[in-house]
């Protein structure tokens, strides 16, 4: 965005608010877009390099709203009644209101139940969903694809990534093929639930610009990877507590209903960590092109983060599985 992204943004608000109050940029986030308009209004730019046609985005989030809107925050239409503006640079705004919560970049592990349940319980009420999704991202999610596009550059790449290109080789033939059937949430992380202000209980989930078919695995998988990686998804994973496994396990299997395939969803959270390292290095040894990074590195750091939870979800795959089945 350019310098005076603040002063575009205020004139694309006024679109919704007559007077706009202040605005102050949301750090979060390394797609879109966001700020934070008092505390009654969120105001966002879809990011268009990534989804190539926003207006699918929001489509398919209107249909995710008409089937069931449960824990789910709609879009406020604007003063002349329209769902969204297109500004005069191609650009997608939306606004939201802003709910009440609390919000965590690194949930407590208090709370790992109350998010799978609520996870889960998205999915389970997704079942059955008879409208039509827009695919926004093309392969969003599939393994292949990801390895062909890092095989591509790893070929011209430096010794600096010798160890990654060692775990990959390992790993890449590590995972079943995923069964890509019904509707899902697509970027299950922890920071997108929104919890309520005093007691332990999940009041909204955000971010559905990924709603897509897709294996519900997936979101599983990064639901656990995601509760263990960290804010900046780059640091060593802490031990994985055992309990910890449980409560996630245990409580998406309950708001989704049981799992049907056991084995499938306990590699997830090793999947979802090592596609998302995969991305990583091809983000870096691409010049960041995908993630938003402060420096050039983090997607490095990023990447060698997620290949080592990775290799530590692999090894939790029996305790994944016991957990899974008590449900």
């Amino acid at each position: 965005m350019p310098s005076n992204a603040t002063d575009h943004a205020k004139a694309v608000l006024r679109r919704w608010l007559a007077e706009p109050t202040a605005l102050s940029r949301h750090p979060v986030g390394r797609i879109n877009d966001t700020w934070m308009v008092g505390d009654r209004y969120v105001l966002q730019r879809l990011n268009s390099t990534i989804f190539t046609d926003p207006a699918a985005v929001m489509r398919n989030l209107n249909r995710v709203l008409t089937h069931d809107d449960t824990l789910l925050i709609a879009p406020l239409p604007t003063r002349n009644g329209e769902p969204f503006v297109i500004d005069d640079q191609g650009d997608l705004w939306r606004v939201f209101p802003r709910r009440a919560g609390r919000n965590f970049s690194v949930l407590p592990p208090s709370l790992f139940r109350p998010a799978a349940e609520a996870f889960g319980g998205f999915l389970a009420r997704l079942d059955g969903f008879a409208d039509t999704l827009e695919p926004v991202i093309d392969g969003f999610h599939q393994l292949p694809g990801y390895l062909a596009a890092l095989d591509a550059v790893l070929a011209g790449a430096g010794t600096e990534v010798d160890a990654e290109r060692r775990i990959i080789d390992t790993m890449r033939g590590s995972f079943a093929t995923p069964r890509v059937d019904r509707v899902i949430h697509g970027d299950c992380k922890v920071n997108n639930l929104l919890f309520h202000p005093a007691d332990d209980a999940v009041v909204a989930i955000l971010d559905l610009d990924t709603v897509m078919l897709g294996d519900p695995a997936w979101d599983f998988g990064d639901l656990v990877r995601s509760a263990f990686a960290g804010a900046e998804e780059s640091a060593s994973a802490p031990p994985l507590a055992e309990r910890d496994l449980a409560a996630l396990a245990q409580g998406f299997a309950a708001g989704f209903g049981g799992v049907d395939d056991i084995e499938r969803f306990a590699a997830a959270p090793a999947y979802m960590s090592f596609m998302l390292g995969v991305r990583f290095l091809t983000d870096h040894l691409c010049g960041d092109q995908y993630f938003r990074v402060s420096r050039h590195g983090d997607n490095l750091r990023r990447a060698r983060g997620q290949l080592t939870l990775a290799e530590r979800f692999l090894d939790a795959h029996s305790v994944l599985t016991a957990e899974l089945a008590v449900v």
